[in-house]
């Protein structure tokens, strides 16, 4: 549960982070800045590509725990199943 957690916790802190992103670049722009800045539209698309590893290294996380309790339940189904036939047989 823990872990579900940690997962969901790097999620919210990359989504908080590609917001904040996002911002950077909006005033990099002369609609949301005074003019064109490329080094600050580099250092927010910077930022956006590490927030975005944040977000799906929790989604994978997420993914893996969900992927490793249906084994076990796949596993524990096929030990029913297999001392069901011995015990027939």
């Amino acid at each position: 549960m823990a872990a579900v957690i940690l997962y969901r916790l790097l999620q919210v802190v990359g989504c908080i982070a590609l917001l904040q992103c996002a911002n950077l670049a909006w005033g990099a722009t002369p609609w949301g800045g005074e003019s064109w800045s490329r080094s600050r539209m580099l250092y927010a698309s910077a930022g956006a590509v590490s927030a975005l590893a944040l977000v799906a290294i929790g989604a994978l996380g997420i993914a893996l725990r969900r992927v490793v309790a249906r084994q076990e339940a796949i596993e524990a189904g096929l030990a029913r199943i297999e001392a069901a036939l011995r015990a027939r047989g």
